[in-house]
Order: C-alpha cells, then sequence, then structure tokens
C-alpha cells in the first residue's frame, strides 16, 4: 500500500465498518421508516408550478386575476361527422354535449355558440334589441345566416367557432376553491404576523391548512379534468373533440412525467444492469451497486415526504440523477477494489475492503462536495421549484455518499472474497489510443479546446428562450393535438392580458332627458355610464396594434363587443347613447361572459385579453410587452402605471428569464466552489485551476451547440450547465487525484498520464457510458423537456468524459517537467 493510501487511512480510519451486520441492520431499519414516509411524497400539478413566487409580474397577474378572473378555463372544440356544426343535429349534440359539462361538479360555467346573441339571422333593429336576443335556440333563426353571422363575427370568431365553420368551441370556466384562496390569503400574511408576535402553533396550523388545502384543490381539479375527458370521450362518435387550456398543460406535463418515472425508471435500471454486467462480469458488481442507489433514492424520497417537499416538473428527474451519481461513486469502488485484488491478490478480504474505502475515502468525499455545490447554486434562483429541486439534490447526494461508504462496504465484508478478474490488466483500446494521443501531441489538443472555447461562446450567444407549450409533447399525444388545433384554428393557444388603467367610475346623476330615457330609478347595470366614447377610443386604439402583431391570435375586449354591434350603424362608432343602450340591452348572464371579464368599471380598469399563436414563427416574448408597453405610453398617451401586460405568457417568460439569469449569476459562486474543493483536495493552485477547464469547456460546448442548432433552453435544459459541472467534476477529481500519485511516483507526466489512463481511466469510461446510458433513456419520453434534457445531459456527459481523458492530461503534460524516473519501477500494469 503506497504513502497515499496511509495517508488516506489517517484522515478516514473507517473503524465503524468493524460492524458489518450491524450497520446493514441500521439500513434496514432506516429504509422501513423511509417507506412508511414514502407514501406520502407527491407531484405538484398546479400552474403554479410555471411561474415564480414573490415575482412582480406574479403580483400583477394575481391583481387581474382578483379583478377579472384568471386562465382557469378549457376550450372543447367539436367538429362533428358528416355534416355542419350548426345543422340541428349536430346542435342537439352540442346541447347535450354542454349539459354534460356544465352538470360536472367544478366547472363553473359553460358558454358556447348556443349562448351567443345573433343580430342578423336574421337582421333585428336597435329597438328589438332591447327586448332581448335572440340565439340559435330561439324560434325563426336562419341557422344558415347564423352561421356566416357567428363565423364573422369580430368577437365570437376564433373564441366559439372557427373561421371556416367547421368545428364550433365550448369555453369551459373552472370553479376556483374558496377554502384554497382562503388558507392562500392566511400564508400571505403569515410574515406580517409572525412579525407581531404570533405564535408558532399558529403558523404552523396555517401552512398546514395551506398545504391540505392545495391537495385537496389538486386531487379535485384532477377529478374534474378526468371527468371532463370522459365526457370528450363518450362523444367521440359524434364528431372530432380537441380539449385543451392551461390547466391541462400543468396537468399533463405532471402526468407525463409520473408516467415516464414509472416506464423508464425500469428501462434506467435494466440499462445499468446491462452495462455493469459488460463492465465487470459479476453478479455482486452489479446488484451491490444498484441496491445502494435504490436504497439512496428510498430514504431520500422518504425524507422529503417527511418534510412534505413536492417535486415538479423540474425536479422530476432527481431519481435518476440521484440514482445515477450513487452508482457513479460505486463504480470507482469497485475499480479500486479490483485493482487491489489483482495487484495484492494475498490480502484478506476485509483488508482489501477497508484499503478500498480508506484510499477513495478523500476523492469521493469531495466528488460529493464538489456536485453540492454544484446543484446548491440552483437553491439561489428565487424560483421556488427550482430551489426545491437544489434542495432535493443537495440532501440526496449526502445521503448517497453515506449510504456509499456504510451499507456498499458492510455487505461488501459480508460477502467472501472475489478472485481476480481475468480482464483486470486488460487495457481498454480506445482509453489507450486516447492516452498515446495526448501524450504526444498535447499542443494539438490544447488548440482544439481553444477552437470549442471560442466556438461554444458564439453559439452561447445565439441561445433563446422561445419556448412553446405545444412543443413540449410528442405529435401523437392527445394534448399536442388539441393545443395545435386551437393554435391553428381558433386563434393561439397561451393567455396574455393587456389592462388599462382609468379614472374609476362614480355615481352620476340625470338631468338630461335623453339619458334618463335609459336610466330607471332600479338600473341593474348603472356602470355602463362610465364607458365613454374617449374610453373607448383609446382601448381600441390598443387592440388595434394587438390585432396587427404576427404573433398574436385571438384579441377580446370591448371594442371585439363594439365591432360586433356596428351593425346596427353601418360599421361607425358607437354614440354614447348607442353604447349606454346596448350594455343596458345585455342579460345578466351575458354580462359574466361578455363584459365583466373585460371592464371593472369601479376600478376603472379594461381587460384585453390575448392568445399568442405558437405554431407560428418565434419572437422575443419580452421585446413583445415592452412594445405594447411604449405604444400604449407613446401613441396613446397612457402613463407607465396605466398598462399592465400579464397573463400565463409572461408569467412563464419571466420564470425562464429568472431561471437563466440565475444560472449565469450563480455560475461564478459554482465555479468558485468547486475552485475551493480542488484546492483544499489537492493542495496545488495549478492543478486546481486546470481542473476548472475541461468541464466548464463541456458545459459551455453543449449550451453553444443548443444555440447553433436553434434548440431554446427551457425550464429543464437550463440546468444542464449546473449538472453538467456537477456531475463531470466528479471525473477530474479523480483523475487528478490519480495523477497526483503517479507523477509523484514516477517523476514524468506523461508516463503519469499512461498509468493514470491505464487505472483510473478506466473506472471514468465506466461511470461516464453508465450515466450517459442513463440519460440516454430520457429520449423515449413523450415529454419533449425530458428527452432534450436526456439527450443533450448524455452528450454533456461524453463531452465532459473526453475532455477529462484528452484535455487534461494534455494541459497537465504542457504544465510539468519531465524528471529522471525512480530507480523502482512498477513491473505490472494495472
Amino acid at each position: 500500500m503506497d504513502s497515499k493510501t496511509h495517508s488516506a487511512a489517517r484522515v478516514a480510519p473507517l473503524t465503524y465498518l468493524r460492524w458489518p451486520w450491524a450497520w446493514l441492520v441500521i439500513c434496514v431499519v432506516w429504509l422501513g421508516i423511509a417507506a412508511y414516509y414514502a407514501g406520502q411524497f407527491r407531484f405538484d400539478a398546479s400552474s403554479d408550478t410555471l411561474v415564480v413566487e414573490g415575482d412582480p409580474d406574479l403580483l400583477a397577474y394575481e391583481n387581474v386575476v382578483d379583478v377579472f378572473g384568471g386562465d382557469d378555463f378549457l376550450f372543447l372544440t367539436f367538429a362533428p361527422h358528416n355534416q355542419r356544426p350548426l345543422s340541428p343535429e349536430s346542435l342537439a349534440d352540442l346541447a347535450d354535449l354542454v349539459d354534460a359539462l356544465a352538470d360536472v361538479q367544478g366547472v363553473k360555467g359553460v358558454f358556447s355558440v348556443l349562448d351567443a346573441p345573433l343580430l342578423k339571422s336574421p337582421p333585428i333593429s336597435l329597438g328589438e334589441l332591447l327586448d332581448g336576443f335572440p340565439t340559435l335556440m330561439s324560434e325563426g333563426v336562419d341557422l344558415a345566416l347564423a352561421q356566416k353571422e357567428l363565423s364573422e363575427s369580430p368577437f365570437f370568431r376564433e373564441l366559439l367557432i372557427t373561421a371556416d365553420a367547421d368545428a364550433t368551441a365550448i369555453k369551459i370556466n373552472l370553479a376556483a376553491s374558496e377554502r384554497l384562496q382562503a388558507a392562500t390569503a392566511a400564508r400571505a400574511g403569515l410574515n406580517q404576523a409572525d412579525a407581531q408576535g404570533l405564535p408558532p402553533e399558529k403558523i404552523r396550523q396555517v401552512q398546514t391548512e395551506f398545504r391540505q388545502a392545495r391537495e385537496s384543490f389538486l386531487a379535485d381539479r384532477e377529478r374534474v379534468l378526468g371527468q371532463i375527458r370522459q365526457i370528450r370521450g363518450s362523444f367521440q362518435d359524434k364528431g372530432i373533440l380537441h380539449l385543451g387550456g392551461v390547466p391541462m398543460i400543468a396537468s399533463d406535463m405532471i402526468a407525463y412525467v409520473k408516467s415516464d418515472l414509472s416506464v423508464f425508471g425500469g428501462s434506467v435500471v435494466g440499462l445499468m444492469v446491462v452495462a455493469l454486467a459488460i463492465f465487470f462480469r459479476r453478479i455482486r458488481w452489479i446488484v451491490l451497486p444498484i441496491a445502494t442507489a435504490a436504497l439512496s433514492v428510498g430514504y431520500t424520497v422518504g425524507l422529503l415526504g417527511f418534510l412534505d417537499w413536492q417535486a415538479t416538473v423540474i425536479s422530476s428527474n432527481f431519481v435518476s440523477l440521484l440514482g445515477i451519481t450513487t452508482i457513479s461513486l460505486t463504480i470507482h469502488l469497485i475499480v479500486q477494489y479490483r485493482e487491489l485484488l489483482h495487484t495484492q491478490p494475498d490480502l484478506d478480504h476485509q483488508s482489501l475492503v477497508m484499503a478500498t474505502m480508506r484510499s477513495k475515502f478523500a476523492p469521493c468525499f469531495y466528488t460529493a462536495l464538489t456536485t453540492i455545490a454544484a446543484f446548491g447554486s440552483l437553491t439561489a434562483s428565487g424560483i421556488v421549484p427550482v430551489e426545491y429541486f437544489g434542495w432535493m439534490m443537495c440532501v440526496g447526494i449526502v445521503i448517497s455518499f453515506l449510504a456509499t461508504y456504510t451499507f456498499f462496504p458492510a455487505v461488501l465484508l459480508l460477502l467472501p472474497k472475489g478472485q481476480p478478474s481475468a480482464n483486470i490488466g486488460d487495457s481498454n483500446s480506445f482509453i489507450r489510443a486516447l492516452g498515446e494521443f495526448t501524450r504526444w501531441r498535447p499542443g494539438i489538443i490544447a488548440a482544439l479546446g481553444v477552437v470549442c472555447a471560442v466556438a461554444a461562446y458564439f453559439g452561447i450567444t445565439q441561445v433563446s428562450l422561445d419556448n412553446r407549450f405545444a412543443e413540449y409533447f410528442d405529435r401523437d399525444t392527445e394534448i399536442f393535438q388539441g393545443m395545435r388545433y386551437i393554435d391553428e384554428n381558433l386563434g393561439g393557444t397561451i393567455p396574455f392580458d393587456v389592462v388599462l388603467k382609468f379614472p374609476p367610475y362614480e355615481d352620476l346623476s340625470f338631468d338630461d332627458e335623453e339619458d334618463d330615457f335609459f336610466a330607471e330609478d332600479d338600473d341593474p347595470y348603472p356602470e355602463r355610464y362610465w364607458f365613454t366614447r374617449g374610453i373607448l377610443d383609446r382601448l381600441e386604439q390598443v387592440h388595434r396594434f394587438l390585432d396587427a402583431q404576427p404573433q398574436v391570435g385571438k384579441v377580446i375586449s370591448l371594442t371585439a363587443l363594439e365591432d360586433f354591434a356596428r351593425d346596427f350603424t353601418e360599421g361607425k362608432k358607437l354614440t354614447g347613447l348607442q353604447i349606454v343602450g346596448i350594455l343596458g340591452a345585455i342579460p345578466e348572464d351575458l354580462q359574466t361572459e361578455l363584459i365583466r371579464p373585460y371592464a371593472s368599471p369601479h376600478t376603472g380598469e379594461l381587460r384585453l385579453s390575448g392568445r399568442i399563436i405558437e405554431s407560428g414563427p418565434g419572437f422575443d416574448r419580452e421585446a413583445f410587452r415592452k412594445a405594447v408597453v411604449d405604444f400604449a405610453v407613446g401613441e396613446v398617451n397612457f402613463p407607465t402605471d396605466g398598462i399592465v401586460v400579464t397573463g400565463m405568457m409572461v408569467l412563464f417568460n419571466s420564470m425562464l428569464s429568472q431561471l437563466l439569469d440565475s444560472q449565469i449569476d450563480t455560475l461564478s459562486y459554482v465555479l468558485l466552489a468547486v475552485f475551493v474543493m480542488f484546492l483544499v483536495l489537492l493542495r496545488s493552485l495549478p492543478h486546481a485551476l486546470l481542473g476548472m477547464i475541461p468541464n466548464t469547456l463541456a458545459s459551455a460546448t453543449v449550451i453553444g451547440a443548443m444555440g447553433f442548432a436553434g434548440i431554446p433552453l427551457d425550464m429543464m435544459t437550463t440546468t444542464i450547465a449546473a449538472i453538467c459541472i456537477g456531475i463531470g467534476v466528479d471525473d477530474t477529481i479523480h483523475y487528478l487525484h490519480r495523477f497526483r500519485e503517479e507523477y509523484a511516483r514516477w517523476g514524468d507526466a506523461r508516463i503519469a498520464v499512461s498509468f493514470s489512463h491505464a487505472s483510473i481511466g478506466r473506472a471514468l469510461y465506466y461511470t461516464s457510458l453508465t450515466v450517459m446510458a442513463g440519460f440516454s433513456v430520457l429520449c423515449f419520453s413523450n415529454f419533449v423537456p425530458t428527452v432534450m434534457f436526456g439527450l443533450w445531459t448524455a452528450v454533456a456527459m461524453a463531452l465532459a468524459l473526453l475532455a477529462n481523458l484528452t484535455l487534461l492530461p494534455a494541459l497537465l503534460v504542457l504544465t510539468h517537467a519531465t524528471k529522471p524516473a525512480q530507480p523502482e519501477l512498477r513491473s505490472e500494469t494495472v
């Protein structure tokens, strides 16, 4: 045993391994406890997981929701088989469908073409309008004229019927949870209440109520969505139906992730088994790493269940990451054990195990610390789901290290001593070729590294965040087909809102006889007098601007409603009296769909509700928001605080932007933390600096390649850089640790590289291929961000392996002088 091994032994005596049975019993007991709490581990399927808690944009959105209502609605399209949508038979089927949806508990209301007022089918006068609106269900309605009117209506076209009149749409408004709203309000006031000395018991009570209310709401929402899907399925024989909406996006994201975990979990384990079998050809070296990884995952899931940390789309891959990290640690131990068994066959089994664990304690310990440092960067993102992902991985890696240094050696000590492998001395031709080329052509490799760095820089400058929800799902999935159909035929998919602020409504007195004509003693809608011609003109300017943007589909506001009403005025703008008259004629039930979602006279706000066409050309969402604000301020003379642009489009883009910014901001922290770990472990400033280069270059190259390929960063791929550094740096630590031993023995960098490649290079090769195999399985998911995450992380791991076996040793050769060889030469080749 060399001096380095003895040094490690002094640092880590590992006397606790004298009682392997005791540790095995402890591990089993803790596994039972973890299994109990693992049942409390959950996924959060709410749309809140797509936004940034505490974000000013979120606060603005919540204000809009309080005044006008939010995005909790679905669209269900209905295209009858072999007949027109407004034929009597189709309308009867549509009425049955609407009734079935309205009967679902949790559906607040249903709005369809059956509720749309008709003005020209046949034409009616303004005087007749005051007596009520005809609809498709009224007697004497000309269905042919109604189809033409609705499909050309500026308000109902692409809202309730497609422009070609081939399909109708039903807007399904989902009910909010009063319990959750109350619990959310109570939790929001916790900080202020806590400052005033609120008892800890009361704080826990509020937090518990919020958690329970949220869980109850999510379970009920899943029930509602499930019943709506069942109704959709029961009408498939009547026509083609597509379902879409923000609540479905969030729900289906989690559904696909859950499915991936169950389906691909077994596939990942299967691939790991195959890889370990190919690498080591021993049952113990297959079962033991898998069991250690399973134990680590089980402990972590149980702890997360106990802490009530819920997984989201962003953190859904933590199980795979944790399992892969654990197996990579065990592979290094296996390679070291097999090497000692080959070089020192006379050692007894206990000494072999102890020597293995001692010699690898320092590199494995610092590997865990550097990986924690990399994932720890996510905890500073300011995005709650991302922060939880970072904490999940940090906690999981601690557990993984503990399991690797308790369960793994305990079981190994209880097994009989193995026989030296017949192929342990065989060199890997790929690793040997890399080593030979690197030893004698270090300058070429360093130059190629510089070229890659320059190319990566220019690629990174082209990275975008142009995410499209529809493209998150496989083309064969129900949600993709529904979203694409709605996007192309019903004016876009992802909603956004523009809110304009005016002086609020105040009660008016009526001295004019013409005004008294419309003002009754008990006016059901007195706020109609707030809608002056001046207010509507300014609204119209912003509405026309949005309509002119190529990325914007359907825009709904009172301007669209006025355009609809201009049939009475031969296309001319309505006068003040006509505005008041028409608003007063709209029934109460229609006001909830035609006026109140777009106007709040008491707060002085008007809302323009638009949708983005995701199938259109890409665009910068932040630039679009700025353009809307600039137009309203510069051209329509709104004050800067008189316009708000919000909605799911803004919130999701804000989340991606903040996630990317946080990763950029914390990259320096990650690199500094990794550098410090290198410095403490290696006690060499040059080695610490050189160790930073390979994985940083690999991460930058992957992000640059995505930029050149036009692949936008999404909620998952933004974390690739941190993950690549966190996992890839493990190889760097182990290689530098072995290189220093070989260089101290031989005094020649080229010889040290040769022996390092022949020994630790094999472990790096095994661990990296295992990691790549694990991530590559994700490429078969139906959830595209998971596919991209698996693909590009596997590529990043491949690049990190290549960099650690070429660029790192090349730099070591270039920076280390050749010394005379030691007089005692090692006779064997590892």
